[in-house]
């Protein structure tokens, strides 16, 4: 197995735990690291196309549910925007009236 790709592999059981603990600093910066792990895994002459292809398979089913993971936690924050929002509004209509 490519050093690039058991680095890449690695680089995904981290980025799947950073997730699932919610660590969004972590998660960007495996993001980084996974890009670059990419690359070099591309780059290499002697990679197993076979192996590499099911490390990027894996790889792209875990982007898809953080993306969907993203995608729910953009929309819960928007709603509480939106109750902040109203709850402000609220209290100027209180404040106008006192």
């Amino acid at each position: 197995m490519a050093v690039a790709v058991e680095q890449l592999q690695d680089t995904h059981k981290a980025l799947i735990s950073a997730v699932q603990a919610g660590d969004w600093e972590q998660v960007g910066e495996l993001d980084q690291l996974c890009r670059t792990l990419v690359q070099q895994a591309m780059a290499e002459p002697d990679r197993n196309e076979t192996e590499l292809a099911e490390v990027l398979g894996s790889l792209s089913a875990t982007y898809h549910e953080v993306i969907g993971l993203c995608q729910a936690v953009q929309g819960r924050l928007a709603e509480e925007l939106q109750g902040v929002q109203r709850s402000k509004q609220g209290a100027k209509v209180y404040q106008m009236f006192s």
